[in-house]
Formats: C-alpha cells, sequence, structure tokens
C-alpha cells in the first residue's frame, strides 16, 4: 500500500474547524480511511486530491487517511474487506457488488468523462487503423475487470469483434503504464488515462484510437453518458453515518465547485510536485485536455447509471439478468445537500 502524496489529515482538528463540522451534525467518525483506486497522477483523481490538498475535509471536521493502490479492484477489495471506510474509484463496482449481494453506494460522482483512451502502439499503427483490427491482438488494461478493460471490451463489442477474441496484459496505471509500452513489445495497443497517455502520444510512441476525454468519445463509446470515478462506501456505512457521509460530499462538491473557476496554475499550486511526478508540463498539458471533464455536479443522471450497467454487460453477461436496485448504488441526497452550502453547479 502506498500513501496518496504522503498526507494524512490527522484527527486532532484545531477549534477553529469545530463550528463547520456542527453545521452539519456531529460526525459518527471523526476519522476515516479512504481507498485510492490507481495511480495518483491520473485526471479523474484531480477532484479528490484538491479536496485532500486543500484540506476540504478538514474543514468539514473530519480526518482522513488516504492510501493509494494500483488498480481500482484493489482498492475496492480493501473496502470489501473493512481495510477502509470510503473508497474513490469506478461507479461500475455499485453495479457488480450489488449483484453479488454487496451494496454500495455512490456518495457524489466526479467526472462526466470517463477518460479512457485506446492507443495503439508505434510498431502496430500501420497496422490496426479501426477497433475491428485488434481482434487477435494483446491489450494492455490497467487490471482484468478494471474501468480500462470494460472500454475497450465495449469498444470491440460495438465494432462487431468479441471481446474474447483479443487477449489482456494487465499495466497498472500511471508510469507503469508508460513503461510497459516503452520496456517490452507484447503490446499492440493499451488503455489508460492521463497523464500516461498524453506521455506516449507526445512523443510519438502511440496513437489514439478512441477518445472518451470529451462527449463525442464517450457516446461513441457508450452510447449516451456515462459515469466514471466516484466516491462510495458500504450502503450500510453510510446509514450508520449520515454525517460523516455527508462531511465527505461536502469536501468532495466543494472541490469540484474550486475547480470550474481554477485555472490551470491555481490546480498546478495546490497539488504537491509528487503528485505530477515532477513533470510539470506533461501535467499541465494533461489538465489542458481533460478539463471540460471536471464540470460535473457530482448528480447522478439514472440514465447513465442504465449505460455503465449495459458496459460492463459486455464482460459480464450475467449482469443482464440481475436483479438490481440502481436507485440503491447512488444517493444524490448528500449532493444536494452540498450543493446548497457551496453554491449551484455552473454550467458548462
Amino acid at each position: 500500500m502506498k500513501r496518496l502524496f504522503g498526507l494524512v489529515a490527522v484527527c486532532c482538528l484545531s477549534a477553529s474547524i469545530a463550528p463547520v463540522a456542527a453545521q452539519t451534525g456531529a460526525l459518527e467518525k471523526k476519522s476515516i480511511v479512504i481507498s485510492v483506486g490507481g495511480s495518483i497522477s491520473q485526471m479523474n483523481k484531480v477532484a479528490y486530491a484538491i479536496a485532500l490538498n486543500k484540506k476540504f475535509f478538514e474543514q468539514e471536521g473530519l480526518g482522513v487517511e488516504s492510501v493509494a493502490f494500483p488498480s481500482g479492484t484493489a482498492g475496492l477489495q480493501t473496502l470489501i474487506a473493512g481495510g477502509s471506510d470510503v473508497s474513490e474509484g469506478a461507479f461500475e463496482h455499485m453495479l457488480r457488488m450489488q449483484a453479488k449481494g454487496i451494496s454500495l453506494t455512490c456518495i457524489t460522482v466526479f467526472d462526466r468523462y470517463p477518460g479512457n483512451v485506446l492507443v495503439v502502439t508505434k510498431a502496430n499503427a500501420d497496422k490496426i487503423k479501426t477497433i475491428a483490427d485488434l481482434k487477435g491482438k494483446t491489450i494492455g488494461i490497467s487490471a482484468p475487470g478494471a474501468a480500462t478493460h470494460n472500454f475497450v471490451a465495449q469498444l470491440l463489442e460495438r465494432a462487431g469483434v468479441h471481446w474474447q477474441d483479443a487477449s489482456y496484459v494487465s499495466v497498472g496505471t500511471g508510469l507503469s503504464a508508460v513503461a510497459a509500452v516503452r520496456t517490452g513489445g507484447q503490446l499492440d495497443a493499451l488503455v489508460n488515462l492521463d497523464p500516461a497517455i498524453t506521455a506516449l502520444t507526445d512523443t510519438g510512441e502511440a496513437t489514439v484510437l478512441a477518445d472518451s476525454r470529451n462527449e463525442a468519445g464517450t457516446r461513441a463509446a457508450f452510447g449516451g453518458p456515462y459515469l466514471s470515478d466516484c466516491m462510495f462506501a458500504k450502503t450500510e456505512f453510510i446509514k450508520n453515518n449520515p454525517n460523516t457521509a455527508q462531511a465527505v460530499a461536502n469536501a468532495t462538491v466543494h472541490a469540484m465547485q474550486w475547480l470550474k473557476t481554477a485555472s490551470i496554475d491555481d490546480i498546478i499550486a495546490s497539488l504537491p510536485k509528487d503528485y505530477y511526478q515532477a513533470d510539470e508540463a506533461l501535467y499541465r498539458k494533461s489538465l489542458k485536455q481533460n478539463i471540460d471533464g471536471f464540470t460535473w455536479d457530482g448528480i447522478v443522471d439514472r440514465s447513465a447509471v442504465q449505460n455503465v450497467l449495459d458496459s460492463i454487460s459486455v464482460l459480464q453477461p450475467e449482469m443482464k439478468q440481475a436483479k438490481l436496485d440502481l436507485g440503491l448504488t447512488y444517493d444524490n441526497g448528500l449532493v444536494e445537500k452540498a450543493l446548497k452550502k457551496y453554491g449551484s453547479p455552473a454550467k458548462p
């Protein structure tokens, strides 16, 4: 396990924070552990990183220990096992776990666009021109069953190719994904997020084949709106700790509202250098390419939930028959209260 940014919000809060916490009622838990799935430098982590580093959790009276894992699957497993109270990861976990009898609820969602990008390695650029050309090829993904895996499987099926007609290799995210392309000839293609993707395309080591960093690419991949990363917890935890869950929603919504008016310079200045892994120019360019995806109010769109279900059913056909209560997968009430506190969202 790796501590995210090496920062832990301490439990001993100053007296100046107490009145803020009192506005939402006494916190049932004044300190929580949050498991984070994936590289800390990914664009879909920016809102969470801002909440953490600008001490928005502490302003709500909440101490946070943030622990990063190499994939969303690992972060989820930690939550399920009781190693964390809240997790930051893909919304699709809400659906998959409910089908297994484990109820998870999204507290707030961060992104309008998933941000997954499918690229072809330089050596294969002349041979792989379309999604269908990936049949029989080897594709790098962060982990089996992760959002990156689901993204490319969905694309293959839409292109008339069964997803199992390609091979998949786990390469993680961030620097490990970049290294997998640079140090080995095993991969024909890769699915990852920025800044890893920009690092590879800027040098000509890879070319983009499908891109969900924007609305057009998201609709092409999923047929409509989609839900990507979110803050989530066991439904029981939220029920038993409503004020603590509200504090989590408040802090993350505060961060999203801050991002709507922040400049690229503001964002860079609000993050520690290890977040963008000592390559500020790369991180700055990645922010510019993904900033539109941050203009999100944290509200879950029911049609987007259905699109996520339809998408993950590609990898797991049994999900089509699962009797799910989609309403249990999210709680917009927490975000709505947070928006009243920090202002309604700006129009995208």
